[in-house]
């Protein structure tokens, strides 16, 4: 009898080992950094793949994988692989993993899956079987890496339109949340957000005697109480269409109008797929034996997952503007890029910058901005400080993905975009020196006649005021504003140069970075102000030409407080596409309280006024009054808050590319309570903090598994007691500002209070 108790105890062992070594499936599946790769085509032959190492134990880390491929997904589910297996391979990898089994073929569909193995050595349950779709490998592309638009049959063998190497994009259903019968009987709707769209009708129409046989339609994006605003101003839109009416109970569609392009690149749908323009609201005119029985907005966007990140705090103004600036940045992928406006619908380099990070920080979806990005190194477009951004988009590609692979193909491209070419003897660049030559400007890949200077915008030709929103900046052959960019993109070539093992290019854009940072000190930095002129032979000061240089990192520490000073002395006067650099640099110098202020704002020169106006997408411009003849209601360039809340105010960036270390230095000015759900290639990074400015800070923390932290808590007092997960701490580094501690994975906690 005791026997059998013992073997039936070492029976419960087994199972009870054995199924908790089964559990913490690898999730998050990746193929070439899509997370949708079944609605979706490949056209390169190796592809990677990456996923997401669920934690079996406190401190959890990935020690070994296993990747089969298949031609069918039975065959993986009988452990038949018939492309790839890997066998148990004993690494930390998890992202990035190149295919290394039988040659793919063209325009097949195919099925992979991971397990992992953790810390204690035990085997984690499969993942789940994700497909993905080879493509045409040898299809002629009129740039590298174009994504066109192909036929993929879905799960029925219907034929729908897919990209080539991104995420697909998808019409959401939206049914109004407010209807109104006006006193005209005329129906208003609202659909709450605005949104690129069409509109689908279930209508019963009895005609009777009625000569009219036509529905009037009109949709919008500015309302005035229960009607639509007819002149809403500037880009803002107004339109009405007719539908030709049959008698019973019929379905209908809004045919909108193809768009049709009016400026080089501009980014046109396929004629497969119903065409879209922004609105909210939507009127129809009664007509006799009308009756509309359903309405819904057919909202397109990038396939998105809502719940992937997540922001809320004590501050109700930056819930708000959180929410306002994470839809807008997904509501502007309705191209699946990143080319924004009705007007345009073209991409350009520091708008698709800012979104792109505004992206990654909303979503773990990669492919969006990647194609975005080697677009645009090969439809460069006007201003000369948007060919730098070229630059800040690949670094920000491989920090976000820790995958080589843009920055390596486009490495020479790159060096290019720096605009090295445009440095004369002076050891500084100039659009004006006679330097934008033929071969130049092809290097660049740029079509146009000439770059020019561009500051911040709307500049004076745009603005209602004599500047726009330049605050009045005075442009000279050398420009403060432009140089700046230069040494940032210098710095950046420089990483990338390491990255991609270009040594001897490293040194040599280091060098040059630091030569231009003196110089940039010697000829823009007035010694009896404290602050940056404009440019060489300028009297002026305008905000940009100190902003950029803070959030660059050109301000030496001797002169950075009088920099910091002059910048808050001039409030908001700069643009929303300058406001997102106006944070960097604050946040930079840790004025994480008047950052705040700025940010939450209720003047016109502030996102709360985006809101009080009736925009659920943020503006082209701060307000309709400085851009009045141009300014949409659908522009993602002003959208910053949705990176800057997650990066400065919580304080979450990657260490190192790829996030398998983690910086979280918080700056929440004087929020009481703020918590944070940050998605990342490696998982969902967590965060919740409570403060008493002075008297405690409160921090609790969930990282990946297989990724670690450098955590920073705000040294409060110079006699204070530090608590990690509940136990005292007295050996931490310190500075003067911080106390910084390093975490493994999984939940911790740490506090720290005055004594």
């Amino acid at each position: 009898m005791n026997n059998f108790k013992y073997l039936a105890f070492l029976l419960f062992l087994v199972v009870t080992i054995n199924a908790s070594g089964q559990q913490n499936a690898p999730t998050g599946l990746l193929c070439n950094l899509l997370s949708h790769p079944e609605s979706a085509v490949i056209t390169h032959k190796v592809p990677d793949f990456g996923w997401i190492v669920n934690a079996g134990v406190k401190d959890d880390y990935q020690t070994a994988y296993h990747i089969e491929v298949a031609s069918s997904p039975s065959l993986l589910q009988a452990g038949n692989p018939d492309l790839w297996n890997t066998g148990k391979i004993t690494s930390a990898q998890s992202i990035n993993i190149k295919y290394e089994g039988k040659a793919l073929q063209p325009n097949k569909s195919y099925w992979w899956r991971v397990c992992s193995w953790g810390k204690t050595g035990r085997q984690s349950a499969w993942s789940n079987l994700q497909k993905f779709n080879t493509g045409n490998f040898d299809a002629v592309k009129i740039w590298p890496d174009e994504s066109k638009w192909v036929e993929l049959p879905n799960e029925q063998g219907k034929k729908l339109p897919a990209f080539e190497d991104r995420d697909p994009i998808v019409y959401y259903d939206r049914a109004p949340v407010k209807t109104v019968k006006q006193k005209n009987g005329n129906m208003f709707y609202d659909f709450k957000k605005d949104a690129f769209a069409y509109l689908t009708l279930n209508l019963l129409w009895e005609p009777g005697a009625a000569s009219v046989d036509s529905l009037t339609l009109s949709i919008g994006e500015k309302g005035i109480s229960d009607s639509i605003d007819q002149k809403p101003g500037g880009g803002i839109i107004y339109q009405t269409y007719k539908i030709g009416l049959k008698k019973g109970t019929n379905d209908y569609v809004l045919n909108i109008p193809r768009f049709v392009p009016q400026f080089p690149w501009s980014q046109v749908m396929p004629l497969q797929l119903p065409e879209v323009i922004p609105f909210r609201y939507c009127e129809i005119t009664a007509m006799p034996g009308l009756k509309i029985n359903t309405i819904i907005q057919k909202a397109l966007t990038v396939k998105f997952d809502n719940n992937a990140s997540a922001f809320s705090c004590s501050d109700d103004r930056l819930n708000q503007i959180y929410e306002m600036c994470k839809y807008s940045t997904i509501a502007n992928t309705f191209n699946g890029d990143y080319a924004n406006s009705e007007r345009e619908r073209m991409m350009y380099e520091a708008d698709c910058y800012i979104q792109q990070m505004c992206h990654y920080a909303i979503d773990r979806e990669f492919s969006t901005a990647r194609y975005s990005t080697e677009n645009l190194i090969y439809h460069a477009s006007w201003p000369t400080e948007w060919i730098s951004h070229s630059v800040f988009m690949a670094w920000s590609d491989y920090l976000y993905t820790g995958n080589k692979g843009l920055i390596e193909k486009y490495y020479n491209d790159l060096k290019a975009k720096t605009l090295v070419g445009l440095e004369t003897p002076e050891g500084l660049i100039s659009s004006r020196t006679g330097l934008q030559t033929k071969s130049f400007l092809a290097s660049i890949h740029y079509n146009g006649d000439l770059l020019h200077d561009i500051d911040d915008w709307p500049d004076a030709d745009q603005g209602i005021y004599p500047s726009g929103e330049t605050d009045n900046y005075e442009r000279k052959d050398y420009n403060t504003v432009v140089n700046a960019f230069y040494y940032r993109a210098l710095v950046l070539m420089s990483q990338i140069s390491l990255a991609t093992d270009h040594k001897e290019d490293a040194a040599f854009f280091a060098e040059k970075a630091e030569k231009v940072k003196k110089k940039f000190n010697e000829v823009f930095f007035d010694r009896v102000s404290k602050i940056y002129i404009d440019g060489i032979g300028s009297r002026h000061s305008s905000i940009q030409a100190n902003l950029f240089p803070l959030a660059f990192g050109l301000a030496p520490d001797l002169h950075k407080e009088s920099v910091v000073n002059f910048v808050k002395s001039k409030w908001m006067a700069c643009g929303v596409y300058a406001s997102n650099y106006l944070m960097e640099g604050l946040y930079n110098a840790e004025q994480g309280s008047y950052a705040l202020d700025l940010i939450t704002n209720d003047s016109d020169r502030g996102w709360l006024n985006m809101i009080r106006v009736g925009a659920t997408m943020t503006t082209e411009a701060w307000d309709l009054k400085y851009d009045p003849q141009d300014m949409s209601w659908s522009h993602a360039w002003s959208a910053s808050p949705a990176h800057i809340i997650p990066r400065r105010i919580m304080g979450i960036q990657p260490a190192e590319p790829g996030f398998g270390k983690i910086i979280i230095k918080p700056q929440p000015g004087d929020l009481k309570w703020a918590k944070m759900k940050l998605p990342t290639i490696h998982g969902d990074i967590l965060t919740s903090l409570n403060q008493e400015p002075g008297l405690f800070f409160n921090l609790d923390t969930t990282i990946p598994a297989n990724t670690t932290a450098e955590v920073y808590l705000p040294k409060i007092a110079n006699n204070y007691t530090l608590l990690v997960d509940g136990k005292v701490v007295k050996d931490a580094k310190a500075n003067e500002a911080w106390v910084i501690v390093n975490s493994l994975s999984g939940s911790h906690s740490f506090k720290i209070k005055k004594n």
